[in-house]
């Protein structure tokens, strides 16, 4: 298997730490690779998965983001084209209670939120899977995504002790730690295939680690990229706008000194960005005038199609400079001969102060230096302000070790979402057998278990009190001795098992819930207005210069608000916050140019996208539960859900219905007339035609009838 894989890649040699992993990988063993970015760890994982395959089995391959996900799906249909007599590549990034259709697939690639999704379905073929490889596990140490992912890995080991677990990870101190939680051999190596020179800036010189010294025509990060050129670089900064601030900054220099080839290129790419846009906003102006100039940003604040757009282009080697926040280098596979980090710390709520940013995150951005069969070797750059930065960073970031993983699993959030999961899929029935599963994670393993003891037993008592489980024998009392309370039995409610199976925080389910069964009637600003009070919902800040205007909505429209206000005033400030949520998810449904709801709202193309996107998720989980609790509000959330994912009035939904036709399409037909599907049916083709974006041929599919004069001449 390995050297038809090879020998399709086009591998001559294998570096170190891939021929210590796949020996392992061989033996059907698990194994954790602990290895500098760029290092070869995709491909012990591709071996691991094409061997499962040849041995009748599946795999399945855990990626943090989405766009990893259909990276990786390309790359294995290819293969598996060529060499594996065409195995099937499914990727499943969608519905969260969807489990339907993945049989037939022999490897899987999956963010580690849908897989876990899929466990709490139990599909059969589960059972099949015999190779897990699960891409940045280091991850496991972020709060947000970390506990789904050691929480999936816990439960495919439950369901398949004997499974075969490829951990890809970043150099991390307690790998050794991580190997023996996964029963893994360890391979751990400060291998780079392309070698990282490191240099620290201050003034107009780069101080490099071997003591060489270069000058720059410019200070700061202007000076580092212009003396880069031709080459590209990657400059990472703390904040959105830092990133658009100082990529406007370098295109005024980077624009000055490219060729005429390269502006023509940069031209294409330019246009490209502001043509494909349903609608043309500031944001797609502004990044079409730097673009033009050879430099772009990237950051979560963009729509999917700018960030393709952009990352397209500097592959294509066209654009010179692109400023980025640190998500860009865990998530995209862009490398550059230079990395620039300009900002090496970031404003932390918690601390309510800026903190430095970790070693392991910063390893992670010099990591992109350098592109293996190009590049001798990568330089990685850090900015100093001053003398003493210059001390603490090789300190810090050359020479200090990185941070050790740490279970995020016992947070309250995310035990309430795992426990109810436990114990709505059959894994576990009672206290005694909860322990023994929490004992297998990485949070039982770190003897985190007994240390939150009163934590789990509230988050319990939670699930308990609000009707999603039933704890059965329950002794309650101050003297209960713990061995009575190991065997009391915890089983799901018939809301318990919907909320967990919509893949939904059960606090989401349960202010549903109480919205849904309150006195003011199910309405589209209420429903939007709940949706928004979910934990599962990012809500937009309310600035202090806009509480006033909030504050005057909230007395014009609290009789539609299906929940209350707060007394207390830090929680209004909250509850403002989802009324500024649910007016923007308004406004959105109205047809309000986005332009305008860039500017009404302080907010950018991205995050629209990401609020509708997660709104039409809410909404599904909401109409679900709504047949539980009020059958009689289903119909208009589901009518919202069509309204919010379409972005249209409900006068549109009629013709949402037809095929090919969505809202942009919709909208125009609906303003020429042609209001119902009756009256489009009705309609001569050539009428239709007309319509700008329908043209001749979706004409004739919609009115289902040809001009006699083509009929005519077909018949000729």
């Amino acid at each position: 298997m390995l050297p038809e894989l090879l020998e399709y890649l086009n591998i001559k040699e294998l570096y170190p730490p891939q021929k210590e992993a796949i020996a392992v990988v061989e033996k059907g063993e698990s194994v954790l690779m602990s290895v500098p970015t760029a290092a070869g760890k995709t491909l012990v994982a591709y071996a691991a998965l094409m061997k499962a395959v040849r041995d009748g089995k599946k795999g399945i391959y855990l990626v943090p983001l989405r766009a990893l996900a259909w990276e990786k799906v390309n790359e294995l249909r290819d293969i598996c084209r060529n060499i594996l007599n065409g195995a099937k590549i499914g990727v499943s990034v969608g519905d969260f209670d969807k489990a339907r259709g993945l049989s037939k697939y022999d490897i899987i690639i999956a963010t580690s939120e849908r897989a876990d999704s899929l466990i709490r379905h139990n599909p059969s073929w589960l059972t099949e899977v015999d190779c897990l490889v699960a891409d940045e596990i280091h991850l496991i140490n972020d709060s947000g995504r970390g506990p789904t992912l050691e929480v999936t890995l816990s439960k495919f080991r439950e369901i398949n002790p004997t499974i075969q677990i490829i951990g890809l990870s970043a150099t991390v101190s307690n790998s050794d730690e991580i190997a023996e939680w996964l029963n893994a051999i360890l391979v751990k190596s400060d291998f780079r295939p392309v070698p990282l020179r490191r240099g620290i800036s201050i003034d107009k010189n780069i101080e490099w680690e071997d003591g060489k010294k270069s000058g720059l025509g410019l200070e700061g990060v202007e000076g580092i990229a212009a003396d880069n050129l031709p080459e590209q670089c990657l400059v990472f900064v703390a904040t959105r706008k830092a990133a658009e601030a100082q990529a406007r900054r370098l295109s005024s220099i980077i624009g000055k000194r490219l060729s005429l080839e390269e502006q023509e290129r940069l031209k294409l790419w330019s246009e490209k960005m502001k043509q494909g846009a349903d609608e043309v906003t500031s944001v797609d102006s502004s990044l079409s005038k730097i673009i033009e100039k050879g430099v772009a940003y990237h950051h979560a604040g963009l729509t999917n199609r700018h960030r393709q757009i952009i990352e397209g282009a500097f592959r294509d080697k066209s654009l010179k400079a692109l400023c980025a926040t640190p998500t860009l280098a865990a998530g995209v596979n862009l490398p550059a001969k230079r990395v620039i980090i300009r900002d090496l710390s970031r404003w932390e709520s918690a601390f309510q102060s800026n903190q430095p940013l970790p070693v392991l995150e910063v390893q992670q951005m010099l990591g992109r230096a350098g592109r293996p069969g190009f590049d001798v070797d990568g330089e990685g750059v850090l900015v100093a302000k001053n003398e003493d930065h210059i001390e603490y960073y090789t300190e810090n970031y050359f020479e200090g070790e990185t941070e050790p993983v740490n279970s995020r699993l016992g947070s309250e959030p995310a035990l309430r979402t795992h426990l109810l999961s436990l114990i709505t899929s059959g894994t576990i029935n009672t206290k005694e057998g909860l322990h023994e599963f929490l004992g297998k994670t990485l949070f039982g393993a770190q003897g985190e278990l007994w240390r939150t003891q009163h934590r789990l037993n509230k988050v319990l008592d939670f699930l308990d009190k609000e009707n999603l489980i039933e704890i059965e024998g329950r002794q309650d009392g101050d003297f209960v001795p713990a061995n009575s309370q190991m065997l009391e039995k915890l089983k799901p409610t018939a809301f318990g098992r919907k909320v967990s199976q919509l893949y939904i925080d059960p606090l989401s389910g349960v202010i549903i819930r109480n919205a849904l069964q309150s006195e003011v009637k199910a309405n589209p600003l209420g429903i939007l207005h709940t949706i928004a009070r979910t934990p599962d919902v990012y809500s937009l800040y309310v600035r202090k210069n806009e509480m006033e205007t909030y504050l005057t909505h909230l007395m014009q429209m609290g009789d539609e608000l299906m929940l209350p206000p707060p007394v207390e005033h830090v929680e209004l400030e909250f509850y403002l916050w989802d009324l500024k949520t649910a007016l923007l998810l308004m406004d959105w449904i109205e047809e309000t140019p986005e332009e305008h709801l860039l500017k009404r709202y302080s907010t950018t193309p991205g995050d629209i996208r990401a609020k509708v996107e997660t709104a039409e998720w809410i909404l599904y989980a909401m109409g679900e539960i709504s047949e539980l609790v009020s059958p009689e509000s289903t119909k208009i959330i589901t009518e919202l859900q069509i309204r919010v994912n379409n972005g249209v009035k409900k006068e549109l939904l009629p013709l949402l219905e037809l095929e090919s036709i969505g809202r942009v399409r919709a909208r125009a037909l609906f303003n020429s007339g042609f209001t119902t599907q009756g009256s489009i049916r009705d309609a001569k083709p050539s009428d239709l035609a007309k319509i700008t974006g329908i043209g001749s041929k979706l004409g004739e599919k919609l009115s289902g009838k040809k001009e006699p004069e083509q009929m005519r001449f077909e018949l000729g």
